[in-house]
């Protein structure tokens, strides 16, 4: 069944608010009320003759999911992946240092390992920014990038000194204050991620249920990291009210930072979601002739035939008003129109040009790397009124830009004669 409306939208993210809001209810319900003492013994702290199975077995579930999802971005060549990569191997890394200095008894030591392991622990948090953020722009807001690196980079720097120095005991009040500005830093990239994700989800909603429904997995993943960060920041209070209550926050982070990267193992060819928010794609050579032209919304798939035939000239036209009337030494990449950009990647003789709701540094760089295929098929110039094979186009789409079942099907330009 497929549902369009808005209220639709609405229904199904709160329905996954709710099924994600029971599962915790029910986790906190029997790990810290019911049976926190055995959750402790036998799933914590438990121990296999010398070996501790906790942390190491969470690194390894980092490590093995971040190595299947960068199979599938050097397979497929997405560029787009690789902050989601290095978040997921920062993790794993910092539970593996966490595993090495696992103590038993329950008191962590403070060594050059544990400082490791908080280090990694930042450094993660501020991957998952990153490839938020460049998935949905050309570059990181500078407002938003100032706050986080604020809040993240003392305790870094307090980490690095430890490491190197040796002094691992600071004063307990300054060591708290950077925990806390750890945590608001946190808040900030949920907040900042979460407002991303929903948009995404909320646009590919209407594509098709399998979309749709990996749209829902990645916004469970979201607001299963809201718990951890709420019960993280939340932490001390909690233990002001009831010391012998606790959240054993690492299961959530571990099934938040899973869920989230689910649909880039499922679906890496998507462009990690960025493609709901592109309405038109063509290539056009540098005499303005348009060698092929989709429409992927329905908005462009009504006015098809003059979008087509404007669609070369523009491209040119742009471009020399770049060099010759603005005097630049590069044309024009990316022109912004309120709700709308017109995305431009040259690579002699080739205009790649995308039409979409906003430009994103990935985007970029995948559509480049278009190009530098195509130019394995097409080394010198198309004769006059040669057109780009559609087997080549088809192939590079499937490899690149996949058009599924919901586009709307068009075909490459035939020669016009």
């Amino acid at each position: 069944m497929k549902m369009s409306s808005n209220k639709d939208s609405i229904q199904y993210h709160l329905y996954i608010s709710l099924i994600v809001l029971v599962i915790i209810i029910l986790y906190i319900l029997f790990t810290s009320i019911l049976f926190p003492s055995g959750f402790r013994k036998y799933i914590v702290y438990i121990q296999i003759g010398p070996f501790s199975p906790y942390f190491f077995t969470i690194a390894a579930i980092f490590a093995i999911f971040g190595t299947m999802i960068l199979y599938h971005s050097i397979k497929f060549e997405l560029t787009s992946l690789t902050f989601i990569i290095c978040a997921l191997f920062s993790s794993a890394l910092s539970y593996f240092f966490g595993w090495l200095n696992w103590n038993p008894a329950g008191e962590v030591p403070k060594t050059g390992l544990y400082e490791a392991q908080i280090l990694l622990s930042s450094i993660a948090l501020f991957f998952l920014f990153l490839h938020f953020e460049l998935n949905e722009r050309e570059s990181p807001r500078a407002w938003l990038t100032s706050i986080i690196s604020i809040c993240l980079f003392p305790l870094s720097f307090k980490n690095i000194f430890s490491i190197l120095s040796g002094i691992y005991e600071f004063n307990t009040t300054f060591e708290y204050f950077l925990g806390i500005l750890v945590q608001i830093g946190a808040i900030v990239i949920f907040i900042a991620n979460f407002v991303i994700a929903l948009r995404i989800s909320k646009a590919v909603f209407v594509r098709n249920e399998e979309l749709r429904n990996l749209g829902g997995i990645q916004f469970a993943g979201l607001f299963f990291l809201f718990f951890h960060v709420f019960f993280e920041f939340s932490e001390g209070l909690i233990k002001i009210i009831n010391p012998k209550f606790s959240v054993f926050n690492t299961p959530i982070l571990v099934i938040a930072m899973l869920l989230i990267s689910i649909p880039y193992y499922k679906k890496p060819e998507v462009l990690s979601f960025v493609s709901p928010n592109v309405k038109a794609i063509g290539l056009v050579d540098i005499n303005g002739i348009t060698h092929y032209f989709k429409a992927t919304s329905e908005e462009f798939e009504e006015r098809r035939n003059i979008s087509e035939e404007l669609f070369g000239g523009l491209t040119v036209a742009f471009q020399s008003v770049g060099k010759e009337v603005a005097q630049a030494k590069k044309g024009v990449d990316s022109l912004k129109f309120g709700d709308r950009a017109i995305i431009i990647e040259y690579l002699n003789p080739f205009y790649f040009v995308v039409i979409a709701e906003r430009s994103s540094y990935f985007l970029h760089l995948e559509m480049k790397q278009y190009l530098k295929d195509l130019k394995t098929y097409y080394k010198e110039f198309p004769e006059y009124g040669e057109v780009i094979s559609e087997d080549i186009i088809k192939q590079l789409n499937e490899k690149f830009y996949p058009m599924p079942p919901y586009y709307f099907a068009t075909e490459s330009k035939n020669e016009k004669t």
